[in-house]
């Protein structure tokens, strides 16, 4: 009989139908203060593919289905508290799962200088540190920033990230910012232009973009309770059309609003913003999340979030769920109505996570970790265009091989401190790069040898200014590199300055060195890229994204941080420190003018005037202007001609020919700048409008096609709300910086 019933039991069992088996548990282990999961590997990690939770059948299920109706039945399926949950983070840098249903998280990793592994959920990975965001920029090259957005949406593939925190789209609006090595520079034609190439290039790899920080957060000075008080003008004009073209034409997944206030309402929860401008302007479908802690510095407006059109709340939500459950402790009939909305809020995110396959995928895929060797390359092309020649007395560069090199100064800086910083791997520091091709004509000293100094050739200055999230830069910081710099000038004539900085500083030395090529900071293939240059087997094509004013008195905000008349170099919350000279002292009056939560106003009154737009309105002298940067070759313009359809389809089509009439192969950049003579509001002198960069043999000659829009002669119209294209006369410019234009030509709208 037992015989018997144990082989009824074994015909049952092969009846039933089969279970899925479960995925393995994934090995991890906690950081060191348990803010998130870190994992030796994510190419296993259960997806709705592999989940024993996933539900056979149901429509969310079903890669087959429209991302939308996935959205909306997974969360039919999802409880009250699901709901909740699925409005905040997990493990500090991932969405929050639904294992009950087979949802996995979506890992997030901070960018934009590549994957920063400290964000990342891999034990034991690398990524490749590129140039930052500025000199990206500063390579005005655009193609080159899709092949930079393509390389690192293969890392994150590599990686297992989700979601990429980048790239950072804010604006030098001020020289001192501390996060200007993230951003792209000061002008919005030349930040869309390489934003959106980088942005687009990326969402094709299938990893999801989330540019940031979105609005108006350009200063790290009590950056999370500074109140912005910026005109709807500025907003458009300068503030907006990376964000515009981020959405509309690179379609970009996810978006990061900003720490502070935007005229009143936090960035955090606006509704002005995202929820109108974002969403139902520009079409934005996909995920706003908050930047980190956001939502928790405005404990008394959590009530604004819901009808906001934020959709996620980094890193946790703990402050929203609370005012949640207050409300509904308040009446029991507004938790279906807070149900309701609680399911607009999440639709985005599991809408975008469906659309991008997240869900259907291993975060994973090791076989793109072959692609890193090429990166490599590429960071080093990108490294060696974003190099600016800004002086080149005498032709002191390039340098030849037989020459006696000195390098004096501390080590370079490869990358900015804070959200932004990339570990890297594989470094070339610039004193291996000026070895392996000087070899013993090289040398490099970090103290001071005053003989060795005078019997060199040349001597490389290395200027390092450091600067990164949580404090804003003094424009005098590095009085102490200038006066070593002055030591070394009065030893040696023949000083190139290498400056390794994403902020300005007093200049008065320019006039006793030879030479300067601007660096910013290079990433892991600096020392290769700086090698090729200064030897002339690269000649330098970068230009400068941001003006080099003489003295920051003469920028549009001067006082922007003073508080009880003393200025405040140290954010990121503390404010506990202000700068004094060359020494960073506690001041306790501070707690005099900043209570905790209390929001400082910050106003942005310089409108549109800014960069070399307000140096140009106000005609002051600069040290270099916008779009500036030298060549080993020289080039020749001519051939400028207009063809105006204004009439027929709102369009002109300029012509530029360009012939490099030197003896090396270079690039140029072909600038055109747009001035509207007479304006019924202020408007600059003249605004960047088209470029575009060009590669030319010796002796050979291109000719650049750009085109103008009606939007390249409009101003934001507050008494409309709309872009306005005045009748009279335009200029239009053609050259190689903003005040290098030797063509213009003025048509009649």
């Amino acid at each position: 009989m037992k015989s018997q019933l144990i082989i009824i039991l074994l015909l049952i069992t092969c009846l039933l139908p089969a279970q899925k088996k479960a995925a393995p548990k994934v090995k991890y282990e906690s950081d060191v203060t348990g803010a998130r999961k870190k994992f030796e590997s994510l190419d296993d990690h259960y997806h709705l593919g592999t989940s024993s939770n996933t539900i056979k059948g149901a429509i969310y299920a079903d890669v087959t289905q429209p991302a939308a109706e996935r959205a909306r039945d997974l969360i039919r399926r999802l409880t009250f508290e699901e709901k909740l949950a699925l409005t905040g983070g997990y493990f500090g840098f991932q969405t929050t799962p639904v294992e009950r249903l087979g949802i996995r998280p979506a890992f997030m990793a901070d960018a934009s200088q590549g994957v920063r592994l400290q964000t990342s959920s891999l034990l034991n990975a690398k990524s490749t540190s590129f140039p930052g965001m500025m000199p990206l920029a500063s390579t005005w090259n655009t193609e080159l920033a899709g092949e930079f957005g393509k390389a690192i949406g293969d890392e994150c593939l590599a990686l297992g990230v989700d979601i990429l925190l980048g790239p950072s789209i804010n604006f030098q609006r001020l020289s001192v910012g501390g996060r200007n090595f993230e951003y792209m520079g000061e002008d919005p034609c030349l930040t869309t232009a390489i934003s959106f190439p980088y942005i687009d290039a990326m969402e094709k790899t299938g990893i999801l973009s989330c540019p940031k920080v979105i609005l108006v957060n350009d200063i790290e000075f009590c950056r999370h309770i500074e109140n912005v008080i910026v005109s709807e003008r500025a907003l458009r004009e300068i503030y907006l059309p990376p964000w515009e073209k981020a959405i509309k034409d690179a379609d970009c997944s996810t978006i990061m609003t900003s720490n502070n206030l935007i005229n009143g309402v936090p960035a955090a929860m606006s509704k002005p913003i995202t929820g109108d401008i974002l969403r139902k302007e520009y079409g934005f479908k996909g995920m706003a999340m908050t930047d980190w802690q956001n939502s928790n510095y405005f404990p008394t407006m959590q009530d604004l979030i819901l009808p906001s059109g934020e959709t996620l709340l980094m890193p946790l939500n703990e402050k929203f769920a609370n005012w949640v459950k207050a409300e509904i402790a308040k009446s029991p009939t507004r938790k279906a109505e807070i149900e309701i909305l609680l399911e607009n809020m999440i639709y985005p995110n599991q809408y975008i996570l469906f659309k991008k396959g997240v869900y259907d995928r291993a975060p994973q895929d090791v076989n793109y970790l072959k692609t890193f060797e090429a990166h490599k390359v590429l960071a080093r092309k990108t490294a060696e265009e974003a190099i600016v020649l800004l002086k080149n007395d005498k032709n002191i560069l390039p340098i030849a091989n037989d020459k006696k090199i000195v390098m004096y100064g501390k080590p370079e800086i490869h990358s900015g401190k804070g959200s932004g910083f990339v570990i890297g791997y594989d470094h070339v520091t610039f004193a291996d790069g000026l070895k392996a091709t000087y070899g013993d004509n090289f040398t490099w000293v970090e103290k001071m040898d005053e003989k060795l100094i005078k019997s060199a050739d040349v001597v490389l200055f290395n200027f390092s200014k450091s600067s990164g999230e949580g404090r804003d830069i003094p424009f005098e910081e590095g009085i102490k590199e200038i006066e070593e710099l002055n030591k070394v000038t009065r030893l040696n004539k023949n000083v190139v300055v290498l400056m390794n900085s994403c902020n300005v500083m007093p200049m008065d030395w320019l006039k006793d060195v030879k030479g300067l090529l601007w660096c910013y900071f290079l990433g892991q293939e600096r020392g290769n890229a700086i090698a090729n240059v200064i030897s002339g087997k690269v000649s330098p094509s970068g230009k400068l994204p941001f003006t080099i004013e003489k003295s920051f008195a003469d920028s549009p905000d001067p006082d922007f941080n003073y508080i009880g008349g003393r200025p405040y170099w140290f954010g990121n919350n503390q404010y506990k420190k202000y700068w004094l000279g060359e020494v960073a002292e506690y001041d306790t009056a501070f707690s005099n003018y900043v209570k905790p939560f209390q929001t400082l106003p910050v106003y942005y009154d310089e409108e549109t005037l800014v960069g070399y737009r307000w140096y140009d309105y106000h005609k002051i002298p600069v040290h270099f202007d916008f779009g500036f940067g030298m060549s080993y070759s020289k080039f020749a313009l001519s051939n400028f001609k207009l063809q105006n359809n204004y009439a027929d389809n709102g369009t002109m089509t300029v012509e530029v020919s360009v012939k490099n009439t030197g003896k090396c192969e270079a690039k140029e950049v072909v600038q055109i700048y747009v001035s509207d003579k007479v304006s019924s509001v202020v408007r600059a002198p003249k605004e960047l409008k088209a470029f575009q960069k060009v590669s030319l043999q010796p002796g050979e000659q291109k000719t650049v096609k750009l085109v103008l829009d009606q939007r390249a002669f409009a101003f934001w119209d507050e008494t409309t709300d709309n872009w306005k294209v005045e009748s009279g006369e335009f200029v239009i410019a053609a050259g190689n910086s903003s005040e290098n234009l030797p063509f213009l030509e003025t048509v009649v709208l």
